[in-house]
């Protein structure tokens, strides 16, 4: 894992479809939903939508917790994209992301994206549980729900994006305010809103679990994990706080949990990705692991089981600096499966704490030509070649990465470090520049594209960057047309 690079942004909470709150308009309406396709496509264009929501993205990148962990990226991007594949009246890519908030919750908003908090890997007990609130988020993107709530509201548009956005900033000092804004914004408190949203989430509950199913997951996931929440919080005097403000009706579990049985049942067996993922997120981005809980579980019978817990111990120990400790725990581990992304990442990291350099790097070229395009494998094989002094290396393989994967903030944060290594001045002006970008921060990507242009006197390049340059200073236009 190149751990230097897993950072967090400045806090905020970004939601505009945020699954929990969406349980506050949870009574049932027998009204079926105009096809969201062609009404909403009337109102926003699929490219309009697009654009809108890759601007929404940059916001979150400069102001929410994103957590850039390759590992879980790549885990929670392949469970998404298998919902995905599933799903009917997909107009465009879906991505996936982590935010690191313990608070039990996820989101989506126009153009694909979806975010997830820790806390709801944490609480969720099977694959099938987390992915149950996955393909409730992912019906709300193909429905377009938002642009529907918008289309209602088509006579206020520019006030509902100014709105929209205004919360999204207010959220960064106080997310409860950033919230209750946002909806405000949206007319969630008015009554014809309110209906509209018990259709949205009464056609996100049936899609969902459909997709679910025809995923291959146990459509019981959603009932179980919803009930299970219900009841946990029923008595208790501070729930979470998306649960006090919007609580989980009797009658939507019930609802979910009816539809749930009428449906064929799956034999799901225990998912390992999932338990890893899991043990991950606990061992290395929670307080305080619990040593204690990842060895009952390393003892336990059961394999899946068993093996998350050694994981557990290993990410521990690891980032204790306990390099033999760890590379013990994931001996056996490697044994068993040598070539799984989760157990390269931490074999990665001891390896390189040991300063055992060649070896990692013939042992990562290995798994680099078998797995060319996991993005977990190239990460880790361009950190150690950096790391190593081969920094020509780590330049060709985050290039070529990059060339599939252009808005990969890690990817280009690690770019930037090998040019600057490297002494190539205009080349690591330019990628900061495509970093900032990513983050909305376009009048500091333009500064660093000029200066880009000054350490150079090579005449394409020059001219490929005052052509980047306009386009950025476009898209700043487009986002302040937006505000």
């Amino acid at each position: 894992m190149y751990k230097t690079l897993l950072k967090t942004l400045l806090p905020a909470v970004v939601a505009v479809t945020t699954f929990f709150t969406a349980y506050a308009y949870g009574a049932q309406d027998s009204r079926r939903l105009p096809e969201i396709g062609t009404t909403g496509a009337a109102f926003l264009s699929i490219e309009r939508e697009q654009v809108v929501g890759d601007f929404y993205m940059r916001q979150v990148r400069a102001q929410a917790p994103i957590l850039y962990d390759p590992v879980l990226d790549s885990y929670l991007s392949n469970l998404g994209q298998r919902l995905v594949r599933h799903s009917s009246g997909v107009k465009y890519p879906f991505n996936f992301f982590w935010i690191r908030n313990k608070q039990i919750n996820a989101f989506a908003f126009m153009g694909g994206y979806v975010g997830v908090h820790t806390g709801l890997i944490e609480e969720a007990r099977t694959e099938s549980e987390l992915a149950a609130v996955l393909g409730h988020e992912v019906a709300h993107v193909t429905q377009r729900h938002i642009v529907r709530r918008m289309q209602e509201q088509q006579q206020n548009m520019p006030m509902t994006i100014a709105g929209v956005i205004g919360s999204i900033l207010l959220g960064m000092a106080n997310p409860e305010a950033g919230m209750a804004g946002l909806y405000t914004t949206l007319g969630a408190t008015s009554q014809s809103q309110i209906n509209y949203t018990r259709l949205y989430e009464k056609e996100a509950d049936r899609i969902g679990l459909s997709v679910l199913l025809a995923a291959g997951f146990d459509p019981m996931g959603a009932p179980d994990f919803f009930g299970r929440l219900a009841e946990k919080y029923r008595y208790v005097s501070k729930p979470p706080e998306m649960l006090m403000t919007h609580p989980l009706p009797e009658s939507r579990i019930a609802d979910t949990r009816a539809r749930a049985e009428s449906m064929r049942r799956v034999d799901v067996k225990p998912s390992l990705e999932f338990a890893l993922a899991k043990a991950r997120v606990q061992a290395r981005y929670t307080q305080n692991p619990s040593v204690s809980d990842f060895q009952d579980m390393a003892e336990s019978n059961n394999p899946v089981t068993q093996r998350a817990g050694a994981y557990g111990l290993a990410i521990i120990a690891l980032d204790r600096g306990q390099l033999n400790t760890a590379s013990e725990h994931m001996e056996a581990l490697l044994r068993d499966d040598p070539s799984n992304p989760f157990y390269i990442d931490v074999q990665t990291d001891i390896l390189l704490g040991q300063e055992n350099y060649q070896y990692v790097m013939d042992w990562l070229e290995s798994k680099y030509i078998r797995q060319p395009t996991e993005p977990v494998i190239t990460i880790n094989f361009a950190n150690a070649a950096l790391t190593s002094g081969n920094g020509k290396l780590a330049e060709k393989l985050l290039r070529e990465f990059l060339l599939q994967n252009p808005n990969h903030p890690l990817a280009l944060d690690l770019l930037t470090r090998v040019y600057e290594k490297s002494g190539k001045r205009a080349a690591m002006y330019e990628t900061r520049a495509e970093a900032l970008a990513l983050r909305g921060n376009f009048s500091l990507a333009i500064n660093q594209l000029h200066t880009a242009h000054n350490h150079t006197d090579n005449d394409v390049t020059r001219k490929r960057i005052n052509a980047r340059i306009d386009q950025l200073r476009a898209m700043e236009n487009q986002a302040r047309n937006m505000m």
